[in-house]
């Protein structure tokens, strides 16, 4: 009797052992590298004015796909340069077969509604009319966002903030880094209204520093969009949700 005891126990420990527990296939299940949808909009900064191998898209393109739990990225760059925030609701309708299968959307706007006051108002630039256009801008901006959940619930929204680079072209105007602060914070709070979304700061970057920005001295160059995709890289693997962790 003992014997049959002693065989019986030793077949349930093999069989227990070699058939893997609920835990272990969800692990299996979630290393399995996946595809990612990427849909990149907004203006200039998502185009990549500036540098000729696509900006900070393709980074974060790269860095993604260097990943052991990603197998392909897809990208769909929809950034146009001069873009402002009364146009973006247009290119999200234009394209939204292709948002509904997102899994990442980054988003650059802001910085041609904050040219078109300098434009507007080049003699007579104040604080308060950046005030006064921040606020229709993240009224619009909360709009588009509601576009977009509606477009797709389950997406990660990335916006990126705003930097200056107004600084060497109007000395004459030293509250602007006041101004793009308060621009961002603005942008920050509309965005954290919503599930599964970031804000990434990224002004501090280019503080005091040519050696990021283009010819022109407004768009970043290739060394400055680098520094950007970093920068959003680093907050995303800080917010692994994007990823189903």
């Amino acid at each position: 009797m003992n014997k049959f005891l002693l065989l019986f126990l030793c077949v349930c420990l093999v069989g227990c052992s070699s058939t893997p527990t609920m835990m272990e296939e969800k692990e299996q299940v979630q290393m399995k590298p996946r595809d990612l949808q990427i849909v990149a909009l907004g203006d200039s900064l998502t185009e990549g004015v500036g540098d000729e191998e696509g900006g900070y898209v393709a980074f974060i393109e790269q860095y993604l796909e260097n990943r052991d739990d990603v197998n392909k990225v897809f990208v769909h760059n929809f950034g146009k340069r001069g873009l402002r925030s009364t146009q973006l609701a247009d290119v999200m309708i234009n394209n939204e077969s292709v948002i509904q299968q997102a899994d990442l959307i980054f988003i650059t706007i802001g910085g041609n509604d904050m040219m078109k006051v300098v434009r507007s108002h080049f003699l007579s630039l104040t604080y308060d009319l950046f005030v006064k256009e921040q606020q229709a801008f993240a009224s619009r901006l909360d709009e588009q966002l509601q576009l977009l959940r509606h477009m797709n619930q389950d997406a990660y929204i990335v916006l990126i903030g705003l930097y200056n680079p107004f600084s060497s072209a109007f000395p004459n105007i030293p509250e602007m880094d006041e101004v793009i602060h308060m621009w961002n914070e603005g942008s920050k709070e509309v965005i954290s209204r919503y599930d599964r979304t970031l804000f990434v700061p990224i002004a501090d970057l280019f503080e005091g520093r040519d050696d990021v920005l283009y010819d022109d001295q407004f768009h970043p160059n290739k060394l400055g969009y680098e520094q950007m995709a970093k920068r959003i890289y680093e907050y995303l693997q800080k917010h692994r949700e994007w990823i189903g962790e």
